[in-house]
């Protein structure tokens, strides 16, 4: 799977734009629509919180006449990050932990305490032990191996 967010450059304006990759079009503050398809894609990312930082680079390097930051490729972000940064905004707390229960059986059909751990110390919100007792307690995972979990 490929990036799904890209940085490029408005032809008529000069200025650096973030945009989802899947997209065919894209409109540019300066009112000119951009086929996505006739411009390079400049740098490329996973995560939303990286392009921001990568749009900002672009710009002020194309302000300053310097050239733009070399491309780079995406690299495979680690999967235990994907999970918390979508459970992360979740404010419920029960909810955010069937996010994570629901993101560990995507990623390995399967998944123990140390996973939960894993995401637990990424969020800094709620131990591991807490997460799995909660999960369990509300029949949101099920223990079909001893100390092995799924989601329901």
């Amino acid at each position: 799977m490929g990036s799904k967010y890209g940085v490029i450059v408005c032809p008529k304006c000069g200025m650096a734009r973030g945009v989802e990759t899947a997209k065919k079009t894209t409109g540019c503050q300066c009112g000119n629509e951009i086929v996505l398809s006739h411009v390079k894609i400049k740098n490329q990312t996973d995560s939303p919180l990286e392009l921001a930082d990568l749009v900002a680079s672009t710009n002020a390097a194309l302000r300053g006449g310097e050239p733009a930051p070399p491309e780079r490729k995406s690299r495979k972000k680690d999967p235990y990050l994907s999970i918390a940064e979508r459970a992360k905004p979740i404010k419920d707390s029960l909810e955010r932990m069937r996010s994570i229960a629901q993101g560990l059986t995507e990623l390995q059909s399967r998944f123990t305490i140390d996973d939960i751990r894993r995401i637990a110390s990424l969020l800094g919100k709620d131990s591991a032990e807490d997460v799995l007792a909660r999960l369990k307690d509300h029949n949101l995972v099920y223990e079909f191996e001893p100390g092995v979990y799924r989601s329901v």
